[in-house]
């Protein structure tokens, strides 16, 4: 059993990345979004994020990322989120502020999904218009 225990411990050694370091644990801001494939708002989704969880950035030489995107780790998942959607500091999210009212809404994972999605493709900002 020892000698198993030892063996499986040195092939994870192997497979764990050396290049990867830890920049920091962000905070996810908007109501859901996604841990995407690659860096792009159309890239498959790993998994979806809500509002207010933690999530670490990482640096890899490795990894190439476009400016506007985050190289990030979420539970066993590696992949990308748009850097606007991430804040050093908690945020105070609509689950916190509302917990009655939004556990009431009992969204299932289908509907985290597409509300993610939504965020994805919503884009924020200012008009020039006066």
């Amino acid at each position: 059993m020892f000698l198993l225990l030892l063996m499986s411990l040195a092939s994870w050694a192997e497979t764990m990345p050396t290049d990867e370091k830890v920049v920091g644990i962000f905070y996810m801001t908007p109501l859901f979004g996604h841990v995407h494939q690659s860096s792009s708002r159309t890239s498959a989704s790993l998994t979806t994020v809500q509002c207010a969880h933690p999530i670490k950035v990482i640096e890899s030489s490795k990894v190439l990322v476009a400016p506007e995107w985050a190289y990030v780790h979420v539970a066993d998942y590696k992949g990308f989120i748009l850097k606007s959607f991430l804040s050093e500091k908690r945020p105070n999210c609509f689950q916190g502020k509302y917990p009655k009212f939004f556990d009431s809404l009992n969204l299932d994972l289908a509907e985290l999904y597409y509300w993610g999605r939504l965020y994805d493709h919503f884009l924020q900002g200012e008009t020039r218009v006066h």
